[in-house]
């Protein structure tokens, strides 16, 4: 009887550690794109692409008390013709640049979390443009809403920076300019 109840006593510890340890991390996944925008500027004007679907992504977190406790993962996967500026031709130019056709996914992987405050992060991640992948700096806001956790932020970047060349237009008289904008606005749900 006292083999039963020893028994008893781990397996009932076993499992409310495993209990305490599923509930400690979850899982959430991309549920609202409010904003997910490229901006640039060209010798003519300046222009955004914005993505209103074909976006996926994944985070683990630890959520206490209404903030964001840790971070274990976080990743953001956009289909890359999902951007559009509302011109045909101006979307053309763009996917020829960035080699949408080779590259049909534009990914953000979190590889450090540098400092996590109750509505901030700075983190540093993997951003792979064109299949050239390059690490970058992010200074985030956030905000928990029930089980929700919304991503605000914006990113500086350069065509150069992933060895590509910013795209012309018109025989090459119109150019975009070198500098990009991220923008993102973002709601990351828990999965059931």
């Amino acid at each position: 009887m006292k083999k039963l109840s020893t028994l008893s006593v781990i397996l009932a510890f076993l499992l409310g550690f495993n209990l305490s340890q599923s509930m400690a991390q979850q899982t959430f996944k991309v549920s609202d794109v409010a904003e997910l925008k490229v901006s640039g500027t060209s010798t003519l004007h300046d222009w955004d692409m914005v993505a209103e679907n074909g976006v996926a992504g994944q985070a683990i977190l630890k959520v206490e008390n209404g903030k964001i406790a840790e971070i274990q993962s976080l990743n953001l996967i956009l289909e890359t013709k999902a951007l559009k500026s509302g011109k045909s031709s101006m979307d053309k130019n763009a996917y020829e640049a960035i080699k949408a056709d080779d590259f049909p996914k534009i990914t953000f992987q979190l590889t450090k979390v540098e400092q996590l405050t109750p509505t901030g992060i700075k983190a540093r991640g993997k951003l792979n443009l064109a299949g050239n992948v390059r690490e970058i700096t992010l200074d985030v806001s956030y905000t928990v809403k029930g089980d929700n956790v919304i991503f605000l932020g914006k990113q500086d970047i350069t065509f150069e920076q992933f060895s590509l060349e910013p795209p012309t237009a018109v025989f090459g008289t119109i150019k975009t300019g070198n500098e990009l904008t991220l923008s993102f606005n973002t709601t990351y749900s828990l999965k059931n």
